[in-house]
C-alpha cells in the first residue's frame, strides 16, 4: 500500500480553537404577552467567545465570557452538532449538564447569537454579540 492511498483513508482529524471579542452586546428576552422578543439591555463592555471543535466540527465545547458591571459571568457547554446554513451562518448546538443553546455565527454581520433557556418552543433569552476584529474602529457610545 502507498502513502498516497494511505492518506486518502485516514480522516483528517480536526482540532481547532477559534476566539472571537465582542466590544458590545444586546440581551433580548422572550416576552409571552406580546408573542415577541424584547431588547432589555445593551452592554458596552467585553466578551470573548471561544469555540474549540475536537476531532470534528460537531465535537468539542464552547466557553463564553462576558462581564457586566465589573462582574464576568461564564456560560459554557459541548457541542452536539454543527450546521452551516445556505447563507453561509455556522451554527453550533450545545449542551452542559443543566443547560442546553445554541451559538450562531454570523461572519458578514460580524454577529454571533447565543440563544439560552429555552421552554417547549423555544429560547427564552437570547445575546447578540457585536464582534471586533484586530484593526476595526471602537466606536464609543455618547
Amino acid at each position: 500500500m502507498s502513502v498516497f492511498a494511505m492518506s486518502q483513508t485516514m480522516p483528517t482529524k480536526l482540532n481547532d480553537q477559534r476566539r472571537f471579542f465582542s466590544d458590545s452586546r444586546l440581551f433580548y428576552l422572550w416576552n409571552q404577552e406580546r408573542d415577541a422578543y424584547d431588547l432589555k439591555d445593551t452592554e458596552y463592555e467585553t466578551s470573548v467567545i471561544d469555540i474549540r471543535e475536537i476531532n470534528t466540527k460537531s465535537n468539542g465545547y464552547i466557553a463564553i465570557a462576558l462581564t457586566d458591571d465589573g462582574k464576568t459571568r461564564l456560560y459554557h457547554g459541548s457541542i452536539v452538532n454543527y450546521s452551516v446554513d445556505e447563507e453561509g451562518i455556522s451554527t453550533w448546538i450545545l449542551r452542559s449538564k443543566s443547560a442546553r443553546g445554541k451559538l450562531s455565527l454570523d461572519h458578514k454581520k460580524k454577529k454571533i447569537t447565543y440563544s439560552f433557556e429555552s421552554n417547549e418552543t423555544r429560547y427564552v433569552k437570547i445575546f447578540v454579540f457585536n464582534l471586533f476584529f484586530e484593526g476595526d474602529q471602537i466606536d464609543v457610545p455618547d
